[in-house]
């Protein structure tokens, strides 16, 4: 599946993590899907909460050689 939009957020903290994908998810339209890269496991989770405490479906979460993706729907 292909991402509408894609947010690379590697070597970023949670704090810089979450701003870059609120920015990016605030530029899709509902039903959009908003792919981010990270690679540290914390901000993966930080990620994943932020997702669910908004209301988006988390579709995937996939980690290869230290990186993790993350594909995300925006709901509303």
């Amino acid at each position: 599946m292909a991402a509408d939009i894609m947010v690379d957020v590697r070597d970023m903290t949670c704090a810089q993590a979450l701003v870059q994908a609120d920015r990016a998810m605030r530029k899709t339209a509902v039903g959009s899907t908003l792919e981010i890269l990270c690679n540290a496991p914390d901000v993966r989770e930080d990620l994943l909460v932020w997702a669910r405490e908004l209301g988006y479906v988390v579709l995937a979460v996939d980690a290869q050689a230290g990186d993790i993706s993350l594909k995300i729907r925006r709901t509303r």
